[in-house]
């Protein structure tokens, strides 16, 4: 797995799939690692070069030294593609994946060739969500990832009707939570709950795009990307029935569909 240094922090990547290929960029979620779009990166590197992203704090990528924002990771990326020697890459973003994926079609546009957005949003936290997110972020930083915020997360995570079915695979994902870096988590957690908004912004999108919605998402309901498909021009959108935030792990094979059909679709060259 490649490595490299930022000025707060290093960034570890997976690179799969031939190197003169087009290039996908994955961008995970808050709280979780590459594992959560992996049914994709696999899919996608027979075709493509997948560059496979461990956002600041999370994975294997090192906790900063300092607080960040959505506009530093948008940099991040930019970052990615030149120590991996890309001009340009399809950015497929969910939740704070997204959050990165559009402030960098926004502010590095040459470098983005089209956006998959999945669950996301283009707006500021709320007041209220802002101090509840801080405040677990605090309680993160003090005493780590504890089994109530674990719990407190599931249903933010995952629909209602996939927490009551799929027990092992909530275990398994409550067990990488809780084995979080503290100051990495926090960091993170700052930097979603503090990010700006983007709303005003969305028209200068160029890039071809795609949004992704699951109507089970408690975290960031489908209006958030409704909102984002109609303010990019030439956006399309698709909701997903029965899916909770993390749909890549909820519908692993339908989300994979649609993500790579829409890739498919542009015709890419490397």
């Amino acid at each position: 797995m490649p490595s490299f240094d930022r000025p707060t922090c290093t960034i570890f990547y997976e690179d799969t799939g031939p190197r003169d290929a087009p290039a996908v960029v994955l961008l995970p979620s808050l709280l979780c690692d590459v594992e959560m779009f992996a049914h994709l990166a696999n899919n996608l590197a027979d075709r493509y070069r997948v560059l496979h992203v461990e956002m600041r704090g999370h994975g294997r990528s090192s906790a900063p030294t300092k607080r960040f924002t959505q506009e530093d990771q948008a940099d991040d990326v930019a970052a990615i593609l030149d120590h991996a020697g890309v001009q340009s890459a399809v950015l497929v973003g969910l939740s704070q994946g997204g959050f990165t994926a559009m402030r960098c079609a926004l502010y590095h546009p040459s470098r983005v060739r089209a956006l998959v957005l999945l669950n996301t949003s283009a707006a500021t936290e709320s007041a209220v969500n802002r101090a509840k997110y801080m405040a677990m972020a605090a309680s993160v930083l003090a005493m780590g990832v504890t089994d109530p915020i674990a719990e407190a997360v599931l249903p933010l995570m995952f629909s209602e009707g996939f927490i009551a079915s799929k027990s092992p695979v909530i275990e398994h994902w409550k067990q990488k939570w809780l084995a979080l870096d503290k100051r990495g988590a926090f960091l993170a957690v700052d930097a979603v709950a503090n990010r700006g908004d983007l709303r005003s912004l969305l028209p200068k999108i160029a890039s071809p795009t795609m949004v992704i919605s699951g109507d089970g998402d408690r975290a960031l309901p489908p209006a958030k990307g409704e909102e984002i498909a109609q303010s990019i021009p030439g956006a399309r959108y698709v909701l997903l029935e029965g899916a909770g935030h993390l749909s890549t792990v909820e519908q692993p094979e339908h989300t994979t569909s649609l993500v790579r059909g829409f890739i498919d679709g542009l015709g890419l060259s490397a």
